[in-house]
């Protein structure tokens, strides 16, 4: 009996040995074949986000009030919320100016019969001079009532393009048409490039494309931190108010000349194994830039 068991315990142990060299043997196997390769992490790509809100361009302040205590709004053209066009009339107002009116023609009427008994006369000397006064005297006459006419009937009109909106308070404005403004502090102005495409995500998720309209050259703000105001142009019209996120455009993932093995192509490594790739790629100066084909994380093999 205890034979067999001397036999089992030795049964064992060599199993235990043949394991053990097989685990161990192909351990040293594979980190004799590993190749340590040099390597480059993919970071993010260079996009940037800032905030905007959708404000108007221009802003004029436009009266319903009449001026003078006998003036009355005679017509209102214009409801809050409508478009307006430049020279367009929003308002009328009348002023009874009647008495003074029929004085003027008077005056008219008064200056045109001398100049008739002028023209029936013999035109002496002493008549011209009274015909030059007689045709000044009806000229300030029809003068005066070309001013009394447009006193009478005031209007105002829409100094730009845009839409009319009228306040709590009564106040009414024209307000120019729709462009998102932003600022960014000192350290990011020059990612503001004038022209640049832009990607302008509204509060909804919906996209739509735009461009870098307009940065101020000299900051609001100069405490600790500058800030500029910068505007965005897009086509689509959006609403007075509203919030959006900017995104710039991405030139791509920056990746070092070492990791370009050939023309668009590079070695990802998986699994300490390298893999060829063809990538879509640009170069900028001495820098380039994947478009497509990689991601933030992967990791390339260095020549």
């Amino acid at each position: 009996m205890k034979k067999i068991k001397i036999a089992i315990w030795s049964i064992n142990v060599i199993l235990i040995a043949i394991i053990l060299f097989l685990v161990l043997g192909n351990g040293f196997k594979n980190n004799n074949n590993k190749v340590d390769y040099k390597t480059y992490t993919v970071q993010r790509d260079n996009t940037d986000y800032f905030n905007g809100i959708v404000q108007e361009n221009d802003k004029q302040a436009v009266s319903d009030q009449p001026k003078t205590e006998d003036e009355t709004l005679a017509s209102t053209h214009v409801i809050s919320g409508q478009k307006v066009t430049k020279g367009q009339v929003l308002f009328t107002f009348y002023r009874d100016m009647s008495s003074d009116i029929a004085s003027a023609n008077a005056e008219i009427q008064q200056a045109q019969l001398a100049i008739q008994a002028y023209n029936s006369s013999d035109k002496q000397t002493a008549d011209r001079i009274e015909l030059s006064k007689n045709q000044e005297l009806l000229a300030q006459a029809q003068a005066k009532v070309n001013k009394l006419n447009k006193a009478q009937s005031r209007t105002v009109t829409a100094p730009i393009s845009g839409t009319y909106f009228k306040d709590e308070a009564g106040r009414g404005y024209i307000y120019g048409a729709p462009v998102i403004e932003g600022n960014v502090n000192e350290y990011s102005l020059d990612k503001i490039k004038l022209g640049a495409n832009v990607t302008v995500i509204k509060n909804d998720g919906k996209k739509i494309s735009g461009n870098y309209e307009q940065k101020d050259a000299i900051p609001y703000s100069t405490h600790n931190v500058s800030y500029y105001h910068f505007r965005v142009a897009t086509d689509d019209k959006l609403p007075y108010g509203m919030h959006v996120q900017i995104k710039t455009e991405s030139d791509g993932y920056k990746i070092p000349s070492k990791a370009v093995w050939s023309k668009n192509t590079v070695y990802v490594l998986k699994n300490d194994k390298k893999h060829k790739k063809h990538v879509t790629m640009t170069k900028k100066d001495q820098d380039y830039y994947v478009i497509d084909g990689l991601k933030a994380g992967d990791k390339l093999v260095l020549k």
